[in-house]
């Protein structure tokens, strides 16, 4: 008759140096995962921010050919022509903020800031 188990002649457990070993890499690939993670992030934060620079250059644009080559007056009627709601900013400024960005009524132009990349 097979017996299914049979001791192990001659071979022990494992030494607490090999697991060690086995923790020490495991340790070093979740360290390397989360900074590639954390960039990750910071990336798509910041494509987000880039996609509600678009829309707010689209909403220029519409308004200037709509008004006969004449920008918006100010920022805050920008920030009307963006339907169906406000932009809304993850790293510049974070949430729903005026001063995320500035606006050059008289030439139309539009710059996103980034005070702080880290926080993003």
């Amino acid at each position: 008759m097979l017996r299914l188990l049979r001791p192990l002649k001659g071979q022990r457990g494992v030494t607490l140096v090999e697991l060690m070993v086995v923790v020490a890499i495991i340790a070093i690939i979740a360290a390397i995962a989360l900074t590639l993670y954390q960039n990750v992030q910071q990336k798509a934060k910041l494509s987000a921010d880039q996609g509600v620079g678009a829309a707010l250059r689209s909403a220029v644009a519409i308004y200037y050919g709509r008004k006969n080559g004449n920008f918006p007056p100010t920022k805050t009627v920008l920030n009307t022509l963006v339907s169906p709601s406000p932009p809304v900013f993850q790293c510049a400024g974070g949430g729903y903020n005026y001063d995320a960005y500035t606006y050059v009524n008289n030439t139309g132009l539009i710059t996103l800031g980034v005070n702080n990349a880290a926080d993003c």
